[in-house]
This record gives structure tokens, sequence and C-alpha cells, in this order.
């Protein structure tokens, strides 16, 4: 390997040009360590940003798309242009992937309270002489599914049943609510249309209910159920007991102004959400029958709008989404709450897309900077390596000798903008970082942005962000800059090499002469 040595002996004697290609590298070097450094403190920070956002993947329709294509239809192709919705199979494939810790499946709808009294609200007082007793006390209440027949009722509904579809709910997943007595319906339950509920604590409780009693509940009220000619088809779902929650969900003092007994967290009763859907459409049936101008009900109207999944690991949720997310009808989506990722991790990518830029302008201009100095230089040196040629040494080796030559200065340069390097990162990174999030909270715009009661989406402020943004030099970064440096260092070895590959030792020294 005496190439190497030559390499040295070279270097040390051209002081200056060594010194110059040192100088060169370590410029190089810095710009490359600061463009390393600030991507990845981007990377990092965007990591960070999804790790302190709620690993939650909501599975449902994209409104503003829908809803543009609906108003561009006229009425009869508006009559056919249903509202997509996920497909029960592929859901179900979804809730068992082993990412998923838990998932709300359900879908909701009013009840009305046969032989038992639900919880009352309690509304605040208030100062002055009112009558309202809330915005439904003297309200006429027109059923959701019967609303079309024009049945009025002064009967309200006074229940929530949430139809579900799995037994994994993410609120019993997250401590929000616990089994005080008895069990979760199960999903054989579920599957078969089982005849059970679960209800509140404080609903067994007014009622002096427990695991194994039955209750009665309503699918319409008495008014409604005239709407349909047959009127002894049974409208009461017989309920046993098997479950009682331990919730402490409150309506808020806004809330109490205005909401109805059915919205009271306690009135809430779990059911399979088969048992209801075929019930009820069966009642439904015969209610298009008395009323043809009614559309009628089919089974897949009872399937759920949307799935809200929890996963294991805020990690996970890229990776589930995209999985999953093929082939969905155009106006489904997997949103993982990507309309406030996209907003925080807009800085940190105008700085990853500007540091690769720097990254790679400097990479090309390093390569050819380096080429064009080592084919100049190589001219000079025409009769060494004449000589060398002559005594025997081979071409490869003295191509060798050209390598090392390089690789040692920039091999020093790179070593001292490491430390260099990493002190301007810190600064750049920090004030380019400010400039982005400045800039990005001014364009924002100040929109209304609606957000679903039963979202477990949470919020994470810019400021959480930029202080996991730090920019530095790691044992990672310093592995690529080393590995880069060689890259350039051969690169810019091809040229001279070919050069040299070409040299006539005979013709070279007797030019001299």
């Amino acid at each position: 390997m005496n190439f190497i040595q030559r390499a040295f002996r070279h270097l040390t004697r051209s002081k200056t040009k060594s010194l110059l290609l040192t100088l060169t590298f370590f410029l190089i070097a810095n710009f490359v360590v600061v463009g390393f450094s600030i991507s990845s403190a981007a990377a990092e920070a965007k990591t960070e940003t999804r790790r302190k956002m709620n690993p939650v993947v909501e599975f449902t329709m994209n409104f503003d798309a829908w809803y543009e294509k609906y108003m561009s239809l006229d009425q009869e192709e508006r009559k056919t242009f249903a509202y997509p919705k996920p497909d029960p199979e592929l859901v179900k494939k979804m809730l068992a992937d082993s990412r998923v810790k838990s998932a709300d499946w359900t879908r909701s709808t009013m009840g009305y309270a046969d032989g038992f009294a639900p919880v009352e609200i309690q509304r605040p007082q208030k100062e002055e002489d009112e009558d309202d007793g809330g915005m439904f006390s003297g309200s006429i209440v027109v059923s959701e599914t019967l609303s079309g027949s024009g049945q009025k009722t002064e009967q309200k509904p006074n229940l929530t049943l949430l139809g579900l579809l799995s037994p994994q709910m993410n609120k019993l997943a997250d401590g929000t609510w616990s089994l005080a007595q008895g069990r979760m319906i199960t999903q054989e339950e579920i599957e078969n249309g089982s005849p059970v509920a679960v209800i509140d604590k404080r609903l067994a409780e007014a009622n002096n209910l427990s695991v194994g009693d039955f209750i009665k509940i309503k699918l319409y009220s008495d008014e409604e159920m005239n709407a349909i000619a047959d009127t002894q088809n049974d409208n009461v779902l017989d309920l046993e007991i098997v479950g009682i929650l331990d919730s402490a969900e409150e309506l808020s003092s806004e809330e109490l102004q205005w909401a109805s007994e059915y919205s009271h967290p306690a009135n809430q009763v779990l059911v399979p959400l088969p048992l209801y859907a075929q019930r009820d459409l069966a009642l439904m049936t015969l209610f298009h029958q008395a009323n043809p101008k009614v559309m009628e009900a089919k089974p897949e109207d009872y399937d759920p709008s949307s799935v809200v999944f929890v996963l294991n690991d805020p990690l996970e949720v890229d990776a589930f989404r995209d999985q999953y997310n093929q082939n969905l009808d155009e106006y489904l989506i997997m949103d993982a709450n990507d309309e406030m990722y996209q907003r925080l991790s807009k800085p940190l990518d105008t700085l990853t897309v500007f540091s690769d830029l720097i990254v790679a302008v400097v990479l090309i201009n390093a390569v050819v900077i380096i080429t064009l100095v080592s084919a100049l230089t190589l001219k000079t040196r025409e009769t060494e390596i004449g000589v060398l040629l002559s005594i025997g040494v081979s071409k490869v080796k003295i191509v060798g000798q050209l390598f090392s030559e390089l690789l040692i200065t920039a091999m020093i340069g790179f070593a001292l903008a490491a430390v260099s390097g990493s002190m301007i990162a810190g600064s750049v990174g920090e004030k380019a970082l400010a400039m982005q999030v400045q800039e990005n909270q001014t364009s924002e715009s100040g929109g209304f942005a609606y957000s679903s009661s039963e979202s477990l989406f949470n919020e994470v402020s810019q400021e959480e962000v930029t202080a996991s943004y730090h920019a530095g030099v790691d044992a990672g970064i310093l592995i690529q800059i080393f590995i880069l440096g060689v890259g350039v260092v051969f690169i810019s070895t091809l040229i001279p090499s070919m050069m040299v590959l070409r040299f006539n030792p005979k013709k070279i020294l007797m030019s001299q002469n």
C-alpha cells in the first residue's frame, strides 16, 4: 500500500494546495452538516408531533367532496346519489388488526322508556322569569325515522339507543367508562341480535335496576305508530340488563340550558345494532306499505356512517391508514386528524425541502469544483506520474494515490465541519423554523372547523411542535456525512483517473527533454 505513503508525502510537500483542498471540503461539509441536521431535526419533530397526537383514525365520509358533487347533480340524479358508508367487511378486517386497541362502530337513535323513568336533567335556575324549560320543553318532536309521515307527537324521546357492531369501545378502553356490575355485550350477542342491554349506573339506581332485570324500550311513540296500518306490531324491545356502566360523563352548564332528556349521558342504553335494525326495518316496511310515497328502508341504511379506531401506538397511525386507504370509495377517507397534522407540520416540511435543496446544490457544486481542481493540478504532475509509470508503478496505484490524497483532505475537512456545523445548524435551524412558523400562522385562515363530539382527536399546539425541534449532529448524521464525503471524492476522481489511464510514460519523459 505504498501509494498511501506517497499520498501523505505529497500532501506534506504541497502544504498550500493541501490547505486549500481541506478548506474547500470544510466549507462544503459545513453546508452539508447544516442541511442534514435541519432535515433530521424536522423529521424527528414531525415524529414527536404524531407521538403527541392521539392514535386515532376515523373511517368516515369526506363530506365536503361529497356535497360538492351532490350540488352539481340535477334533482333526479340526487335521488340515487347516496351517502357512502364504510364497508362492513373492511371494518371487520381492520378490527382484527393487532395495531387496533379499540374502536367505536356504532349507530345511535332515540327511544322511549316504557315502564321506567329516565334520569331527569337538572337545569340551572334562571334569574329571569322564563317558562321555556329548555329548548324542547314545549316543542313538538318529530321522529327522525318517521319524519316523512308528518306524524307529530307531544311524547318526547327520552333515551338514546347506542347500537353496537363491536364491543371494543373506546370509552371502555381509555377508562371513561367502567363496568360497575355485570359484563359487556359480547360479539356473539351482537351478531345474533340478542335482546340484551348495558345501561348507566345512574339510570339503574334511579329505577332500582340491577343485572338480570328487564327493561322495555319503545322505538316510536304511540302517535307515530298510528302512521302504520298494523298497529299491533311489536314496537317494544324487551331487554335483559347484562351490564351496568359507571360513567362520570355530565352535560356542561351550557348544554343543560337546551338539552333534552335523551341527550343526557345517563340515559344512554347500549344494545346490539342488529337487534334494533331488524325490528325497525320491519316497522319501516309496514310504514312504507301504508305510505308508498315515503322511500322504502333497506338493511344497509342501518350501517354506521363512520368508525373511529384507536391504535396502540401513535407512530403506527400513518402505516395503518395507508394500508387500508387503498381502493376506497372516492368519498370515503381515513382521517388521522390530518388537517391539524398538516398545519403543524407545514413549517417543518418547508425546512426539509429547504435543507435538502441546500445539500443537493452544494454536493453538485462540490463534485464539479473538486473534479476541475484535480484535473487542472494533474497537468502539473505529469513528470511525477511519468517517472512512477517508468519505474513500474501501475496506473491503478497512481489513481489510488490521487484518491487517497483527496480522501485525506476530505476527512480532515469533514471532521472539522462536524464540530462547527453542529453549532451553525442549531442557530440557523431555529431561526428558519421561527420564520416559517410565523409565516404559517399569518397565512392561516380563521375559518370554522367542525369537530364531532364523539371524536377522540386531541389538540397539539404549534409551540409544542417547535419545542421538540432540536437541530444538532449525532452519530447517524456523522456516518452519513463521511459516507457522502467518500462518494464526492470517488466521483471527483473519475475524470482525473481516465486522464491517468491515457498517460504514456515514454511520451511524458521525452516531452520534458
